[in-house]
């Protein structure tokens, strides 16, 4: 090819590149997702009102690479009458697919468990009026290492 075409070729190449970028850029959709988003999906909580009462929310934190991984949720929905735990990924974990797990166990009843390599969000919802509850929250680091996460003890009971 002559150079005069190789050339042209290549501004009319970085020419529809620069066009085309920030078109890109615009269209991505956010990787970040909220436990607002969380409660209301069908893939977490599955609760269409969106209302919800905070019982507790603790960090998940990868001690070896000095990070923060994700935050497990222990949520109330007094119009559904049941209990949702979502293990929410942050921070650099957010949008990167691992192990990730959200468990909810009700006294006297099923265990409800959501695992899988997700890269924003587990979430385990289930009934759970007049019974004890504990949860479990688990993600895997995403730089090597093991699995990090936390267990109660029953705790709730009404």
């Amino acid at each position: 090819m002559p150079p005069t075409y190789r050339r042209i070729l290549l501004r009319i190449g970085l020419a529809l590149g620069l066009v085309l970028a920030p078109i890109s850029f615009a269209a991505s959709p956010a990787s970040a997702h909220t436990i607002g988003e969380a409660v209301v999906s069908e893939q977490g909580c599955g609760w269409p009102n969106g209302r919800y009462t905070t019982l507790t929310r603790e960090d998940l934190w990868d001690d070896r690479n000095n990070m923060p991984l994700g935050e497990v949720w222990a949520l109330w929905n007094g119009t559904y009458q049941e209990n949702c735990v979502v293990t929410l990924r942050v921070g650099r974990a957010d949008g990167v697919a691992s192990y990730t797990e959200a468990v909810l166990e009700r006294q006297g009843g099923s265990t409800i468990r959501d695992e899988g390599n997700y890269a924003h969000y587990a979430a385990a919802a289930g009934y759970a009026a007049g019974t004890c509850i504990r949860w479990t929250g688990s993600i895997k680091a995403i730089y090597g290492g093991g699995i990090y996460g936390t267990t109660t003890q029953w705790r709730y009971c009404s």
